[in-house]
């Protein structure tokens, strides 16, 4: 099998992105299932709010719960502004990882269409693909037939399921990136009331320093909200 010479400007020029969007992913991947966004431990106060109208009471956690945020039946907790639960890292997300969620999307997505391009010229330099291969894209006719694993087969699933994997978080990039620049969750309409433009909306989900949060998951990205007290901040925005 063909290497590039370690330390050539070829070789450095693919291990050094690849090292970036494998490190990001990862890293914000565990961001999400760690950064907390229920409210327990908050301390939610009356004066918090601009009416007690804006308070909601969640009779399963049994306390106040401010505007925006959902009881997740599958976490069994309230999530401050709740987007959804995500099975995939098997927590919510919400008002303190959903940059983490957004980033993990695209370097995902970045670094499966990558390497659907190293896979994919690898394959045509070097593999012989035959059309019996595909064979194994189809296991019930696999078990029919009889299954040998061949190196064209290994290929096939390698590229398949490179491509699931950007199509997929493509979609969902794309989804949930509209969705922040309407400044909406999942759970809202088209139409939101806390739609504050769309550099404050960037900022509401990546934090003051939103464009370099991408570099790393370890930017302090101070949010200008706490996820609680939000109706204040749209009467703030409607007098301006």
């Amino acid at each position: 099998m063909y290497r590039l010479p370690s330390g050539s400007i070829w070789y450095l020029t693919h291990v050094l992105p690849l090292t970036f969007m494998v490190f990001n992913l990862l890293t914000n991947f565990v961001a999400v299932m760690y950064a907390d966004s229920s409210v327990i431990g908050r301390l939610l106060t009356v004066s918090e709010y601009t009416s007690k109208e804006d308070i909601m009471y969640c009779t399963i956690c049994q306390c106040d719960v401010p505007l925006r945020c959902w009881h997740c039946d599958i976490c069994n907790v309230c999530i401050l502004t709740r987007d959804h639960h995500c099975t995939f890292s098997t927590t919510c997300v919400g008002h303190y990882n959903r940059r983490y969620f957004l980033w993990f999307l695209l370097y995902l997505s970045a670094a499966s269409f990558y390497e659907i391009i190293l896979i994919g010229y690898y394959t045509y330099c070097k593999v012989t693909i035959k059309f019996s291969d595909l064979v194994v894209l189809v296991p019930f006719q696999s078990i029919i037939t009889g299954f040998h694993l061949t190196v064209g087969q290994i290929f096939v699933v390698l590229l398949t399921l490179n491509l699931i994997a950007v199509t997929m978080s493509s979609l969902l990039l794309i989804y949930h990136l509209d969705k922040v620049r309407k400044g909406l969750v999942s759970h809202e309409k088209q139409e939101s009331s806390y739609d504050f433009g769309l550099m404050r909306n960037l900022e509401t989900v990546f934090g003051e320093k939103w464009y370099i949060t991408w570099i790393s998951p370890f930017i302090i990205s101070k949010l200008p909200y706490n996820g609680i007290d939000w109706q204040s901040h749209v009467d703030q925005y409607k007098t301006k």
